[in-house]
């Protein structure tokens, strides 16, 4: 639902336009009555005038109302005069709108949105008609054509300004309203996109970036509050960094001791019983010392940096390679291994490949029945762009829905199918993960259709 709602500042703009569509069309409602009796009043007093000097005409001279009226000079009036020989009550006209009585009229509106005022005559049957007349030219285009134009529109206003006033006061309304109010608006939106764009550098582990503050109120104090988280964030990290890579490099020190001390003692033991507590003791190193081998290679591969990736890259031919580290990882062979890979080549750190690769066959390897499948297909995402996608899948107990996001925490314990008796130190899904984050790709778990694990890593072909 929330992709079918317009952005902030779309949504700003457009309140802009229906406020002042709003504030007009309300504006008009409320002096539209006003207009029309105004209108009517003027309509009404300009035929009261005209009526009165005809019948003033008509009472002196004694002529018949229909001669004179057609007698009087039409290009000289405002208005349609006419005379009605028989008035009935009703106008000459299919559709017309009785508005109100006069002291001497009825007036109509008639289906032509011209008003019509009609007044009987007291001496005889008849009643005189006087409505509007619109005079627009017609015929040829002439030199005084434009002059003409004008002078209709000066007619058309000074008898039906309610026509032409909406759009005159929405033209002013928002050009005196958004014009002022477009700047500001405009520059907050770019003060506050500069904001994500900082945001998102920052999040994608460029840690050195910071929000300018020279910014107006009050995004200027978000852009202060960010530094300042920033500047929080990226310290915790430093120190984090430190101190994982501090640690695997300290602790080695104490173990080449001890392994010393072990092979010194390995010398003089000959009972079964101290050889074989000797050799668990060379085990227990032997775990302790991967363990910081790969809590430095966590740690390396999660350590903000701005050094140019494109450097390592290399154009890698994904068949022969990763048939090489299959034949590595599965060298005693007690698990099948089926590779599915085309001529397929795809241009990345080959450690930071390596890294995701050899951690997913491993822990397939470690957790599989019998089998592991691998493949390796192409995506087409849209026309300019293409996804490798590397599947691994094994054949085991599988992992429950909701320990999909928890596997790939360092050190994560699960079910009894998955724990630390079966091999394992708690890492190696972590590290694959932080591996293809650093290839700009994406790992995710499922769930086979005949049961076991399928991690599918998507890379993008040209990947960082």
């Amino acid at each position: 639902m929330a992709k079918f709602i317009p952005p902030l500042f779309a949504r700003l703009y457009l309140g802009i336009i229906l406020a002042l569509g709003g504030s007009v069309f309300i504006t008009l409602s409320f002096s539209y009555e006003a207009l029309e009796q105004s209108n009517l009043l003027d309509f009404s007093a300009d035929t009261d005038y005209i009526f009165n000097e005809i019948s003033v005409a008509l009472e002196n001279n004694h002529v018949d109302p229909e001669k004179y009226i057609q007698s009087l000079p039409k290009t000289l009036l405002t208005f349609d005069i006419k005379w009605q020989e028989t008035w009935d009550g009703a106008p000459e006209c299919n559709i017309c709108e009785y508005l109100y009585t006069g002291d001497n009229s009825l007036i109509y509106h008639l289906d032509d949105e011209r008003l019509l005022a009609v007044y009987p005559m007291a001496s005889t049957k008849g009643a005189i008609l006087i409505s509007d007349q619109y005079h627009f030219a017609d015929g040829a285009h002439t030199e005084v054509d434009d002059e003409i134009k004008l002078q209709n529109l000066a007619i058309l206003w000074q008898q039906h300004p309610e026509d032409i006033l909406p759009v005159i006061l929405l033209f002013v309304a928002i050009l005196a309203i958004s014009a002022p109010l477009y700047f500001p608006i405009r520059q907050l939106q770019k003060q506050i996109n500069q904001l994500i764009d900082t945001n998102d550098k920052f999040g994608r582990g460029k840690l050195m970036v910071r929000a300018s503050t020279k910014l107006s109120e009050p995004v200027s104090s978000l852009a202060t509050s960010f530094n300042q988280m920033a500047e929080s964030i990226t310290e915790t990290v430093k120190e984090n960094q430190i101190f994982a890579q501090a640690v695997p490099h300290e602790m080695r020190t104490p173990l080449s001791r001890i392994q010393l001390a072990t092979g010194l003692l390995r010398k003089s033991s000959t009972q079964p019983q101290q050889v074989a507590l000797l050799d668990n003791i060379d085990t227990y190193i032997d775990d302790i010392d991967e363990l910081t081998k790969q809590v430095l290679t966590f740690s390396k591969l999660n350590a903000a940096t701005s050094e140019d990736k494109s450097i390592s890259k290399q154009v890698i031919k994904l068949g022969p390679y990763l048939d090489e580290r299959i034949a590595q990882l599965n060298q005693d062979k007690t698990k099948k291994v089926i590779l599915y890979c085309h001529q397929q080549e795809m241009e990345c750190d080959p450690a930071y490949l390596r890294l995701m690769f050899d951690n997913l066959v491993k822990n397939a390897i470690r957790y599989a029945k019998s089998t592991v499948i691998i493949g390796v297909e192409i995506k087409e995402v849209n026309q300019a762009d293409t996804q490798l996608i590397i599947t691994v899948a094994d054949d085991g107990p599988g992992i429950a829905k909701e320990d999909f996001d928890t596997i790939f925490i360092p050190f994560s314990r699960l079910d009894k199918s998955r724990n630390q008796q079966t091999g394992g130190l708690g890492l190696g899904l972590a590290i694959a993960k932080a591996a293809t984050k650093r290839m700009s790709g994406e790992l995710n778990v499922s769930r086979n259709p005949d049961g076991g694990a399928s991690f599918s890593c998507k890379l993008p072909r040209g990947t960082n």
